[in-house]
């Protein structure tokens, strides 16, 4: 059988972006754990790469895979210029990327795999700046036709693909997300210190993710302060995890943290309300064993890879009712409207 020459953009890695980080992550480390024979080009926008592959090669041994810089950094150019000139020059047979592929200067026998995490721009436009939904909506539609193949992250993901283009099903096949042993390796000796470094105090909840306004953060923080008004929880913490004033960061967190500021009774409450920033791996899975309940308020996902990681840890679940928590967390959960 013909070496194949696969091409994977990996820009994600070392992005602290989450779930983009993840799912690339662990599609390369399962990847080349499954392939010792097919040739793997790794694609990524920095010279920078030590990081990159201590995250990728720690416990393996291949040498079917190179890691690519292609430049310039630029989003725009990369794709549509610079990515198709290294296809052609590496002769791959097979490219994958999230979301926006190239739409022109691929060789004819090149096919190209697009994963879709979520359509959230579609259904929820509101939470989406104007140059982030312009270019979403002009470039996802003619990524979706150029693709000859598309990675849905679950049947709820896959349907809203089907619902929002016209795209033959044929083309769309979904894969669930997986990996998590990969990213939640805990030392039980060392919870202490983690949550000693962040100030965290049991008993806690806690909620990892982006700071989007589809998450829903401020729901769940004023949920929490009006829970601490009663006695029972006189000690409870809310810790929020996640990357500080990122990208698309909803403006809602500081109002909200502002009214409470005004509110005398809300103010003493405040102290026990942690934002940890950025979780790095090594302590994220302290963060989820050592918390009394896992809260997911989310108005849209397309899968939810804190849930599969939140059950690996074994705590507890309450998110909200959506279509993919209930196709992922099943009974695992308590739901709420």
């Amino acid at each position: 059988m013909k070496i194949k020459r696969i091409g994977i953009d990996i820009r994600a890695i070392g992005q602290q972006r989450t779930g983009d980080e993840y799912y690339t992550l662990n599609l390369v480390r399962s990847l080349l754990k499954i392939d010792q024979k097919n040739q793997y080009y790794l694609l990524t926008n920095t010279f920078r790469t030590e990081e990159i592959e201590k995250k990728i090669f720690s416990g393996l041994n291949n040498h079917n895979v190179k890691i690519i810089p292609v430049m310039p950094k630029s989003k725009m150019f990369w794709t549509f210029f610079a990515l198709p000139k290294v296809v052609r020059t590496l002769k791959l047979d097979v490219l994958h990327v999230q979301y926006i592929t190239p739409l022109w200067g691929l060789p004819r026998k090149t096919k190209l795999v697009t994963t879709i995490a979520d359509v959230s721009f579609k259904a929820y436009p509101k939470f989406i700046n104007k140059i982030d939904l312009f270019f979403l909506s002009l470039l996802i539609p003619l990524s979706l036709k150029k693709a000859n193949k598309i990675i849905a992250v679950s049947e709820f993901t896959r349907k809203e693909i089907m619902k929002y283009y016209k795209i033959d099903e044929t083309k769309i096949v979904t894969i669930y997300n997986g990996g998590v042993g990969n990213v939640l390796v805990k030392k039980k000796a060392n919870s202490k210190k983690v949550l000693d470094k962040i100030g965290i105090k049991k008993p806690y909840l806690f909620y990892i993710g982006t700071h989007q306004p589809r998450k829903d953060l401020p729901t769940l923080m004023k949920a929490f302060l009006d829970l601490k008004k009663e006695k029972e929880f006189k000690e409870l913490q809310l810790v929020i995890g996640g990357k500080l004033k990122a990208h698309n960061y909803d403006p809602e967190i500081d109002e909200t943290l502002s009214r409470a500021n005004r509110n005398k009774q809300k103010k003493d409450f405040l102290k026990d309300l942690i934002f940890t920033g950025f979780v790095e791996t090594k302590d994220l899975a302290s963060l989820y064993e050592e918390a009394e309940v896992f809260v997911f308020p989310s108005l849209y996902e397309g899968f939810g890879l804190p849930l599969i990681e939140a059950m690996n840890a074994k705590v507890p679940i309450v998110c909200s009712d959506i279509g993919c928590f209930k196709e992922i967390a099943g009974e695992a959960a308590c739901f709420f409207k």
